[in-house]
C-alpha cells in the first residue's frame, strides 16, 4: 500500500510539474539569441517595458517586441529605418537590424492605442562597448 501512494504521488508531482519545467526550458532555448525583449502595454497600464534598451555598436540585434495588452499596438524605431507595423493583442513581432551609429534613438508605438498614445515612447541607446 504505502509503494502504491509513492508512485501516486510521484506521478502526480510529474503530471503537475513536469509540465511547467519543459515550458520554462522551451522558453528559455527559444529566446536564447535575443538581444531584448520589450513588452507594449498602453501607457496607463505601464508602457513600454523597458523604457530603454542598451545595444551594441555594429552588432546584429534581435527584438521581440510583445504586445501584452488587449489593444493592437504598434513599434517604429524611425532613425534606423527599423518598423514592426501593427501587433494583435497578445501577439509578437521579431526585429532584426544592426546599426551602424552610434547614438540614441527614439522607437514609439505606431497604432493609436489609448488617449495617452503620443506618451508610449521609449529610447534605443547604441553604443560600443
Amino acid at each position: 500500500m504505502k509503494t502504491k501512494t509513492i508512485l501516486t504521488v510521484a506521478m502526480l508531482l510529474a503530471c503537475t510539474i513536469g509540465p511547467i519545467v519543459i515550458t520554462l526550458a522551451y522558453e528559455s532555448y527559444r529566446t536564447q539569441d535575443l538581444t531584448a525583449e520589450i513588452l507594449a502595454r498602453a501607457p496607463e497600464r505601464g508602457n513600454f517595458s523597458p523604457r530603454v534598451v542598451k545595444v551594441p555598436l555594429g552588432q546584429k540585434v534581435k527584438l521581440r517586441i510583445r504586445n501584452v495588452d488587449t489593444v493592437m499596438h504598434g513599434f517604429a524605431i524611425p532613425a534606423l529605418e527599423v518598423d514592426a507595423g501593427e501587433i494583435k493583442a497578445g501577439h509578437y513581432s521579431i526585429l532584426e537590424f544592426t546599426p551602424e551609429k552610434p547614438g540614441e534613438y527614439d522607437f514609439y508605438c505606431t497604432v493609436w492605442c489609448s488617449e495617452f498614445h503620443l506618451q508610449m515612447r521609449g529610447l534605443l541607446v547604441v553604443s560600443a562597448q
